[in-house]
């Protein structure tokens, strides 16, 4: 193999992996919103908190009138299942509330609380400044650079697909 490739090789590797490592980092999520958070009960909760249960919460908080558990599950991207563990953990912590609509009482709508919608906020101020820092990356290089990057990235995540094994 050409020595050029297998380095760039190892080079594109390492920094996938440290990316990967960076985005499945919790901690660097509730640190910054431990240093932001004011209220003492928010202050408890966060800790006991998953990533996947804030994600939960910011998608509940942005549909003030009620989502259903199977349109998050859609938003996000995860099973049914999921999210009822999720929410059921939400419910108890009264970050959120379940609610049926008079004129449905089969389906469940689930609504943020005032705490839930504090918390929610400030995961999404978190968000926001990271995709600013994210812009600044971006916008050092020029668009037909980011093309390259984007279309390689979508090829090597499509044959890393294809090496897994089916499910079933």
């Amino acid at each position: 193999m050409d020595e050029r490739l297998l380095d760039f090789k190892k080079r594109i590797e390492s920094a996938m992996y440290r990316i990967y490592v960076s985005e499945s980092d919790e901690d660097q999520d509730r640190l910054w919103l431990m240093e932001r958070i004011t209220d003492d009960r928010l202050r408890k909760l966060l800790p006991r908190m998953s990533i996947s249960g804030l994600h939960v919460l910011d998608v509940i908080e942005a549909h003030p009138d009620g989502i259903k558990g199977i349109d998050i599950a859609r938003e996000l991207g995860i099973t049914k299942g999921t999210v009822s563990k999720i929410t059921r953990k939400l419910l108890e912590q009264e970050l959120i509330r379940k609610v049926q609509r008079p004129d449905n009482l089969k389906e469940i709508y689930f609504l943020a609380t005032p705490l839930g919608a504090e918390l929610a906020g400030l995961h999404r101020l978190f968000h926001q400044e990271q995709d600013k820092k994210a812009m600044a990356l971006l916008s050092g290089y020029d668009a037909a650079s980011l093309e390259i990057v984007a279309d390689f990235l979508e090829k090597l995540a499509d044959l890393r697909q294809e090496a897994e094994p089916e499910e079933g």
